[in-house]
């Protein structure tokens, strides 16, 4: 199964998080959203997902990213990708030294 990595310690605002989708999926400055209706769209295939295969979200340092968005959006993201039956998977940051 196809996984694009969103590296979350890249994030430190809503748009950087839109950003990081579009990197991870379609490379520098690729786009996949810029809100979460857009992303929900994007989910649903055909903005650089493979078409008809399953994939999947993995992202990294997820603290990041729920540290950088409002209550409101860290909720509404986990909302849109429970609703489009796309997995992500929110790794921790790698405490131990």
């Amino acid at each position: 199964m196809k996984t694009y990595v969103v590296e979350g310690a890249r994030v430190d605002s809503r748009a950087a998080l839109f950003a990081e989708f579009g990197r991870a999926v379609n490379g520098p400055d690729g786009y996949f959203g810029r809100n979460l209706d857009a992303l929900a769209d994007c989910l649903r295939g055909g903005f650089g997902t493979p078409e008809g295969e399953p994939f999947r979200f993995l992202v990294t340092d997820y603290e990041w990213v729920k540290a950088a968005l409002s209550e409101e959006s860290w909720n509404g993201l986990l909302a849109v990708f429970e609703e489009s039956g796309i997995e992500l998977i929110l790794e921790p940051s790698d405490t131990a030294s």
